[in-house]
């Protein structure tokens, strides 16, 4: 008798690498599917590895190509996985990430997508794309590292105060941190402003060599 490719395995990523755990249960045929679907992947055949999945027909299987296409940033195949098992918001969210201009900023928001985001950091930093690490952690609420980076690069101080006040204004609170109420004494923070600054950042990134939509 031959179980179901979802109860003979799990699969579990450890440190990016893949580690395929096969479940030997008594008088049971252990599927070959998840370690060849390994090796097409640390092959980096996409497409072998999507007809694979297709053939099997088996939701852990798309899954698994699924985490192991994004860690490899391969976004079509991460994309086709995701849809393979109705994971819209993944889906919408990678399609999101192609249209980021730079390599760059694709790579750390695939990152952060992967939950690494000191990786995420590191790589927008190593870039150059400092607005784009700030706007990060602003979105991930980590305002303390945002304004630490605006205060060193000496840019988009104002960027981070306007959303940390509106943060704090969807809440009703008031802001009690020290850090930010020194700057907010001495920083005119105006939204028409702050994002024609945004637009700016936005076209630079798009003008770096090498700055492309992303294909693949």
């Amino acid at each position: 008798m031959q179980h179901n490719v979802s109860k003979d395995y799990q699969y579990l990523l450890l440190s990016n690498h893949y580690i395929i755990i096969v479940i030997f249960l008594p008088f049971t045929r252990i599927s070959p599917y998840p370690s060849m679907l390994h090796k097409y992947a640390s092959e980096s055949k996409w497409d072998d590895a999507i007809r694979l999945c297709r053939f099997v027909k088996d939701t852990v299987l798309w899954a698994c190509l699924a985490t192991m296409a994004a860690h490899a940033k391969d976004l079509n195949t991460a994309e086709t996985a995701y849809a393979a098992i109705d994971e819209a918001d993944k889906v919408q969210y990678i399609n999101h990430i192609k249209e980021i201009p730079s390599q760059e900023g694709r790579n750390a928001a695939m990152a952060l997508f992967c939950r690494q985001p000191q990786e995420a950091d590191t790589i927008l930093l190593q870039a150059g794309l400092i607005y784009r690490a700030i706007q990060m952690n602003i979105d991930l609420f980590n305002w303390d590292r945002a304004l630490e980076l605006a205060v060193k690069h000496k840019t988009h101080v104002d960027t981070v105060l306007a959303y940390r006040q509106k943060y704090l204004d969807n809440f009703g609170r008031i802001e009690k941190s020290k850090r930010f109420l020194q700057y907010t004494q001495g920083v005119e923070v105006d939204w028409e402003k702050i994002n024609a600054k945004i637009d700016m950042e936005l076209q630079k990134e798009a003008a770096r060599p090498g700055a492309k939509p992303y294909n693949g």
